[in-house]
């Protein structure tokens, strides 16, 4: 009894699936690094996490204005033009993994130049080719009054 218990446990140790890293965490960590790219408008890193083709839709709550959209080309661009310094926050993020798609939604804050600009709720799809997870797109809400605190505190200087 006590070897066939051995048995199973190496079997289930030397599993490739318990070997490969959790998918979850290699989305959120795709969510990190374009965050921090953007903090440090690094454009080539930012671009690492990004797919070519795909779009971000800006929508602003209660707006009669169609969603803004922007193409992650024309991201970088404005990204590697800019002067201010950044800052996205995210918490509580729901991931949702289908085999080489993924969806994670996540109420965030924006802050430019120290100061909240404005914060809402960030959808991203990502999809997974032979290079990783990458982001194909972003819808974001942009709620510009009203943010209630962030569980993640106040912005260090």
């Amino acid at each position: 009894m006590h070897r066939s218990l051995l048995l199973c446990l190496l079997l289930t140790a030397a599993s490739p699936s318990l070997a490969q890293p959790d998918a979850k965490s290699e989305v959120l960590a795709v969510l990190d690094r374009f965050f921090a790219a953007m903090t440090a408008r690094d454009t080539v890193a930012m671009g690492r996490t990004l797919t070519p083709v795909g779009t971000l839709h800006a929508v602003v709550p209660g707006s009669s204005k169609a969603p803004r959209a922007t193409t992650h080309a024309e991201y970088l661009e404005h990204l590697a033009d800019g002067k201010e310094s950044l800052l996205e926050r995210y918490w509580d993020p729901i991931v949702r993994i289908d085999e080489a798609i993924a969806t994670v939604t996540t109420p965030y804050d924006f802050h430019v130049d120290g100061q909240l600009s404005h914060c809402g709720t960030d959808v991203f799809t990502l999809v997974k080719g032979p290079d990783g997870w990458r982001i194909s797109g972003v819808a974001y809400t942009m709620q510009r009054e009203g943010c209630p605190p962030s569980p993640l505190g106040p912005v260090r200087p």
